[in-house]
This record gives structure tokens, sequence and C-alpha cells, in this order.
């Protein structure tokens, strides 16, 4: 066994893609039935994708609560200041939960290979350190939708190494 396996525990991108698989079929299928989404028809298949996701993106957390602790953490320019005040910062998954697994299970609807499902994880899936403020103006702009620039556009700033905020004097 491979330390990243190992790593990952039992839940591996090879035991996750098929259990995607059956819970894409089973809700496409509720679907065909009449039975929708908000109902819990894709449920499933946002639980499964999002450990996948966490697995192949960011395979060094144990568990994705620890992302906020974590030095490399991608932030905000606020959740970087909040976490020097100790603040609590929030986890904001970039792309939405659920529009992010529909475009998966079109994805996997048009013929993808595993292969490409991972590549299209690694390129799309993000996650994002915020400070409760600017969680709750992103969510009054846009809770639910995939943009390009979804946190440009509710006026957040990613935080740079390089350009350190510093805190205001008190």
């Amino acid at each position: 066994m491979t330390e990243a396996t190992q790593m990952q525990g039992k839940y591996s991108p090879v035991t996750l893609l098929p259990a995607l698989r059956l819970f894409i079929d089973a809700r496409n299928r509720a679907n065909e039935i009449g039975f929708p989404d908000n109902g819990g028809a894709i449920h499933s298949v946002e639980r499964i994708l999002d450990i996948l996701c966490h697995r192949v993106k960011y395979p060094f957390l144990r568990h994705i609560n620890s992302l906020k602790t974590h030095p490399d953490a991608e932030c905000s320019v606020g959740a970087q200041m909040a976490r020097q005040r100790g603040e609590k910062v929030l986890i904001e998954h970039v792309m939405p939960q659920r529009d992010f697994a529909k475009a998966v299970i079109k994805l996997v609807g048009d013929g993808a290979t595993n292969e490409k499902v991972v590549s299209f994880i690694q390129e799309h899936y993000r996650l994002v350190l915020l400070s409760q403020e600017e969680t709750t103006a992103l969510n009054r702009l846009n809770r639910s939708r995939m943009t390009p620039n979804r946190l440009a556009d509710a006026g957040i700033e990613i935080f740079r190494p390089d350009r350190t905020p510093s805190l205001p004097a008190t």
C-alpha cells in the first residue's frame, strides 16, 4: 500500500469513482421517474463527489476542517486577517456543490473516462478560506451557480503571501 493510499484510507479515487458512477445512474433514474434533485435524488452524488474531490485535490488532509489551520490553504485577504486575529474562518466551495455535481453528471453522461473526471476535478474543484463577512456577501450575491469569477464578483480578493496585509493599529 502506498503512502498516499494510506493517507486516503478506504476512500480513494479507485473505490470512489465506481460508487460515483453508480449514484449518478441512480440519480438519473430517479429523475426519469419524476423524483427531483431537490427531493434528494442528487444527494448521494454530491456526498461521494465531495469525498472524491477532497481525496483528489487535497490528499494531504485527513479531514476537511484541517484546511482552516493549514499554512498553505488558499484564503482571502479577509480570512488571512481573521486568522491573524484568531477569529473563525469558513471553508468555501468556490464551485457550489450542487452545480458542480451537475457538471460532473453531464461529463459522465457524455462518456468521460475516470481519468477525465479526475482531471476535471483537478482543474475546477477549489476550496478557499473566507471570513464570515465574506461568506455572507458571497452567498447573498451567488450561492448556487458556478461562474468563472464568483469570488471576484463578490469583491473578494485572494491573499498573496508576497503582499501580506497588516492589521490596523489599535
